[in-house]
């Protein structure tokens, strides 16, 4: 009832103003927000977004594949999707690592960078993740050397500093780059359906095979800032539910008795629309599986803070532990300007020591150099206006 009701408060305001939906029709403005434009598809776009390649990203340590100012027929989604947070984290080691993310690597495209929407690619973006099938094998760097099914050569790569593939697929658009953490080469990829729906992926690749040895875990965490039709009046709903302050918790994968919400909502309070996120098969390894306490979370939601881009201000290699407190702590995020925070994480396994007191046939097969490729699906709920012209 609060929804019809805020619903048809908000269309007889704009009736009694005389004033038509397609005049709040907007648009991206990479000239203030920064990036390289995007508009999909080419004739009549219903998605237009302001790019930036890992390299130009922000945060202490990049973002990987960053998109500013983006918008859906007209209509504002979100300021800022990125990923400002990675970790690789090794079971009984020492080891562990704050990555980076703002280091561009090569990988297979058809031209340094991609816009030509509406031509067909010869073929389709490829990274080290992509290739990696093999459980033991490293293929190195773009062009992949001695990976089965390809036959790349250095001319199909990507050149220095990297760039972003920009793919037409006819329903939907897909934007892909790859950036490196020393042997690590991590693929960032959005896909952008004509329904509206977006899907973020986050890939692991390992170009010479360091570390393979060890079973270890590869921690992405994604910073939706929403902005549904503007930077205020939103709100966070976890399984139906707002949620007046910020919080962070744990999902379930069926939402159970002592299980945490199953998806969330990101809604503009003032016309009951929004995103709906839905974790991926892939994403439902527990927080703290290795027993070490370094990731305690799988969402956060917090209130938009200018420039806060991680749990803290440095990004220093052997800060292992992602403090969650540091975004959520208590503020309001009622009706206000709200950022979303989704953990996925892939583990990568040896076959000798996984799970756990495992021995010969009980250990799960070593998996360690196969690519996992995890993300949530973001779908459209609510009531959503059409503001440009020439929709329906």
């Amino acid at each position: 009832m609060q929804m019809i009701t805020r619903r048809l408060v908000a269309g007889l305001a704009l009736l009694g103003m005389g004033i038509s939906g397609s005049a709040f029709a907007a648009a991206a403005d990479c000239g203030l927000w920064g990036g390289n434009l995007l508009q999909w598809p080419a004739a009549n776009p219903v998605w237009e977004m302001c790019w930036v390649q890992p390299s130009q990203s922000v945060a202490a340590d990049g973002s990987g594949l960053e998109l500013r100012d983006v918008h859906y027929k007209g209509i504002l989604v979100a300021k800022r999707l990125h990923a400002p947070i990675l970790f690789a984290e090794y079971r009984n080691s020492g080891t562990c690592y704050r990555d980076w993310k703002d280091s561009d690597a090569r990988f297979v495209a058809s031209v340094p960078v991609r816009n030509q929407l509406g031509v067909p690619s010869p073929y389709i973006a490829t990274t080290v993740c992509d290739v990696s099938q093999d459980a033991t094998a490293a293929y190195g760097s773009c062009p992949f050397t001695g990976a089965p099914g390809t036959n790349f050569v250095l001319a199909d790569c990507i050149g220095a500093p990297g760039g972003v593939a920009i793919e037409d697929m006819g329903d939907h658009v897909v934007l892909t780059t790859q950036y490196s953490a020393a042997w690590y080469q991590y693929t960032g990829r959005y896909a952008f359906w004509a329904n509206g729906d977006i899907q973020p992926e986050f890939g692991f690749g390992n170009r010479d095979g360091t570390n393979n040895s060890l079973t270890h875990w590869h921690h992405n965490y994604w910073r939706f800032d929403f902005d549904i039709d503007g930077s205020g009046n939103n709100e966070i709903l976890s399984n139906g539910v707002s949620q007046s302050t910020e919080f962070s918790g744990l999902r379930s994968l069926t939402g159970g008795p002592g299980g945490g919400p199953t998806y969330w909502d990101v809604m503009s309070t003032k016309g009951d629309f929004g995103y709906r996120i839905v974790s991926g098969s892939g994403d439902y390894n527990p927080p703290n599986q290795s027993g070490r306490n370094f990731h305690s979370v799988d969402v956060i939601g917090s209130r938009f803070i200018n420039n806060e881009y991680a749990d803290r201000s440095d990004n220093n290699l052997g800060d292992c532990t992602m403090t969650a407190t540091n975004i959520a702590n208590s503020q309001s995020i009622a009706d206000t300007d709200v950022v979303f925070w989704y953990r996925a994480s892939v583990r990568d396994a040896n076959g000798n020591n996984w799970p756990p007191g495992c021995s010969g046939a009980s250990c799960e097969p070593q998996n360690s150099m196969v690519c996992k490729q995890v993300g949530p699906t973001i779908t459209q709920v609510g009531d959503w206006p059409i503001f440009r012209n020439g929709f329906e």
